[in-house]
Order: C-alpha cells, then sequence, then structure tokens
C-alpha cells in the first residue's frame, strides 16, 4: 500500500535530481514501457532532464503509444555507462531483481547508490539505495500513478494512456487475480483523462500478424496436457522459429489460450533461445502460485504468471519444470 512515507521518499528523490534515467526490465513490457513513459511525463513537468534506457526495444505491439518527444533508447555501452555514472538519480520501474537488467546489470550495479526502485514484485536480491515496493498493486503504473497524483500531477492524454496499458496488460485487461477495486478506480481516473479502453484493447490484441497465427497453430499441434488434465504446455523449438520466419514474434499470448482448456490450472510456454537456454513461461488460475515455481530456478513475477531462463536442452527442461508443476499441484499450492 502506497502511503505518506512512500510518498515522501518518492518526492524527496525527485526533488533532489535534475538529471535522471529511467530503467527496466529485460524485454519491456507494457506495464514497464507505461511506467517509463508515464513517469517521464511527470518528471519533465517537473524540470527535470530524463533518459529512458532499456536493454531491449519496446514489443511490436505498443507502437501506437505516443512517446510524448521520449526516445527509448536502446542499451549501448559506450553511451548509456557514462550516462548512468552522471545520472542524479537512475530509477528502475517494474524489476528490483539484477539478473532482469541483463547487459544492463554491471552498470546499474555501479549506480546502486543512486537508484530508486519502483515495483510491484516480490522484490528479491535487491540492492538499491531505496525501493518503493507495493506487491498488492495490480501494476507499477498503479503504484506510479499514485505517486505522482499524491505529488498533484495530473498526466495528460498521452501519459494517462501509457499509465492505462500497463494497468490493463497487467490485468489482462481486469480479468486476472491480480485486478482489485483499487485497479478499477485508477482505470476510471485514466478514462476520464480521455484514454478509450476499446481501441486500446483493439490496437494491444487485435492485430496480429499471419506468421503469430501460424506460430500459434504449430504450437497447439503439439499441445501436451498432463497432470490429470490440469498442466497444458507447448515447445517453441528455434528450427520452428525459423522456417516460420516468426524469431522477432513475442509467442506469449498462447498461454492464454492454453487456459482456456477446461480443467487447466497452469500452463506453460517454452521457448528454445538458443546457446543452450530456453524461456519457460508460466501463468496459472486461482491461488495457485507459479511464482514459488519460478523462483526455484531462479525466475521470478506475480503469482498466477512468472518467468524463468533455463540452461539447458528443450527436452530435459520440458521435464524438469512440468514435473515440478505436478509437485506444486499435489501440494495445492
Amino acid at each position: 500500500m502506497i502511503g505518506p512515507a512512500e510518498v515522501e521518499r518518492f518526492r524527496r528523490a525527485v526533488d533532489a535530481a535534475r538529471q535522471v534515467v529511467l530503467v527496466s526490465h529485460i524485454n519491456p513490457d507494457g506495464d514497464a514501457i507505461g511506467s517509463e513513459l508515464g513517469l517521464a511525463r511527470f518528471l519533465v513537468d517537473h524540470g527535470k532532464s530524463v533518459r529512458i534506457v532499456n536493454q531491449d526495444p519496446a514489443p511490436a505491439s505498443l507502437d501506437f503509444l505516443d512517446t510524448d518527444g521520449f526516445a527509448l533508447e536502446i542499451y549501448d555501452p559506450a553511451v548509456h555507462d557514462p550516462l548512468l555514472g552522471a545520472a542524479d538519480r537512475v530509477l528502475l520501474v517494474d524489476n528490483s531483481a539484477p539478473d532482469r537488467l541483463g547487459r544492463m546489470e554491471r552498470a546499474m550495479l555501479a549506480s546502486a547508490s543512486r537508484t530508486l526502485c519502483i515495483d510491484h514484485h516480490p522484490t528479491r536480491d535487491a540492492p538499491w539505495a531505496e525501493n518503493i515496493v507495493d506487491e498488492d498493486a495490480s501494476s507499477t503504473t498503479a503504484v506510479i500513478y499514485e505517486l505522482v497524483r499524491a505529488c498533484g500531477f495530473e498526466p495528460q492524454r498521452a501519459a494517462a494512456q501509457a499509465l492505462f496499458v500497463g494497468l490493463a496488460t497487467d490485468t489482462g485487461f481486469f480479468r486476472f487475480n491480480s485486478t482489485s477495486a483499487r485497479a478499477h478506480e485508477i482505470a476510471a481516473a485514466l478514462l476520464r483523462l480521455g484514454v478509450d479502453p476499446a481501441a486500446t484493447y483493439q490496437r494491444l490484441h487485435e492485430r496480429n500478424a499471419e506468421v503469430y497465427l501460424r506460430l500459434l497453430g504449430h504450437a497447439l499441434a503439439g499441445l501436451r496436457v498432463e497432470g490429470a488434465g490440469q498442466i497444458a504446455s507447448v515447445e517453441i523449438p528455434r528450427t520452428l522459429l525459423a522456417s516460420l520466419g516468426a524469431e522477432s514474434v513475442d509467442p506469449t499470448d498462447i498461454l492464454n489460450v492454453l487456459l482456456t482448456l477446461d480443467g487447466v490450472k497452469v500452463a506453460i510456454l517454452f521457448r528454445e533461445l538458443g546457446d543452450g537456454r530456453v524461456k519457460v513461461s508460466l501463468r496459472s488460475k486461482g491461488t495457485l502460485d507459479v511464482h514459488r515455481l519460478a523462483a526455484e530456478f531462479g525466475g521470478g513475477g506475480h503469482r498466477n504468471a512468472s518467468g524463468i531462463v533455463l540452461t539447458q536442452a528443450l527436452g530435459p527442461a520440458v521435464d524438469l519444470v512440468v514435473g515440478r508443476a505436478a509437485t506444486l499441484l499435489a501440494q495445492g499450492r
């Protein structure tokens, strides 16, 4: 819960800074980009010089967001290590774990004494000077909205749109367990500022490329249902991505299709990254906590949505994680 102490910590950090760099996690999603853009507008309106730097570009599904004049810069050590070193304050949003910074981890750790982390994920191994973490919040954009409103800032339409995208994507358009009454209250406030929820949904979820639908078909053809019908999983090997020309496609939404299968409580997507690594995306229904499973392998996320990167071949990775998911189900956790 964001209270007076957190607001004062945020206000003090912002007031003391002139040059601010905003950073989020690898493969930034709607909550990460929405947090950065919404917070950037607040900072600029308060006279700050702001740069946004991430390891990876924003997904194509977010290309409709008005960046409001901000460049979303892709990390280049030669350019951005000096920038991070010279910043008065670094704001790390939607991520508290250093290992989710990818190639930026070393430079960010060097700036840890000037870093304020704003997040809603469970905190682990966080070395940052200050943290504002609300695990009960539906999204990091919800935390940021409450912080900036407490400081008297009313977002203009572009910032409101960015904040809404973070809130909507992290709650599955208000259908995940993370959705709360407060999430709807914040959404209502953002709608009053000009956000169109129907148009936002269409921009995010109804612009699939043909190659994504072909990938979806191939993935579902290999569907595995185990654990007495409670675990659904699909595998996406690199050879399939290459054959379809789908290397740049984000397949995460396939998990939502798996969860529609009657009886399924856990959906797992295995994507082969190469170099002996496999990305594992986990989703669950109800109170089943897949974050516990992810944490066993150094991953993280939320109770109902988490991720892991394993350093092993695809086949053994599937057997390992599906086996642990079956144990989790048997324990009722």
